[in-house]
């Protein structure tokens, strides 16, 4: 019974999700949408499941209610976003474009250390990115230390 109540408390809370980022998205400009997507300080990481069933709700709900004509990748990738930041995930979210025979194309997608995150295919390949937000990446590995005997070059 646990199990059940918090799947569909999932499920209601990723619809709250993607409508908010909506309705952010028609009232504000996308860095100011990403800095309230932004959590202050982030926790540990989440489980892999934990993150794919978000993913999988999101898409869900994009199909059940999509964004435009063309596609959910805008809406689909500041969901996640906010999702994954929240759970620890240091994500990277992109635009970009590329010029198709007739017309310019865009795309929405994350990367987690310079990899895609929960793309499903490569269709994020290609495209010239035009912003990306955070601007300083974060690594989940941690830096190099130096050993105390070695010293900086000047």
């Amino acid at each position: 019974m646990n199990r059940f109540v918090r799947k569909y408390r999932a499920v209601f809370h990723v619809g709250f999700v993607v409508l908010w980022v909506r309705l952010l998205l028609r009232v504000k400009r996308l860095p100011l949408v990403l800095d309230q997507l932004t959590p202050g300080s982030m926790p540990g990481i989440a489980g892999r499941s934990e993150m794919g069933n978000l993913v999988y709700y999101v898409d869900r709900w994009l199909r059940l209610f999509p964004y435009n004509t063309k596609g959910n990748c805008f809406p689909r990738s500041l969901a996640i976003y906010w999702f994954a930041r929240r759970l620890g995930y240091p994500v990277v979210f992109h635009c970009g474009v590329k010029k198709d025979v007739a017309s310019l194309d865009g795309h929405a997608w994350l990367t987690l250390d310079h990899l895609p995150f929960h793309e499903s295919d490569q269709h994020w390949q290609g495209y010239t990115v035009t912003f990306s937000y955070p601007q300083k990446v974060l690594r989940r590995d941690p830096p190099i230390r130096r050993r105390s005997n070695e010293t900086k070059a000047s």
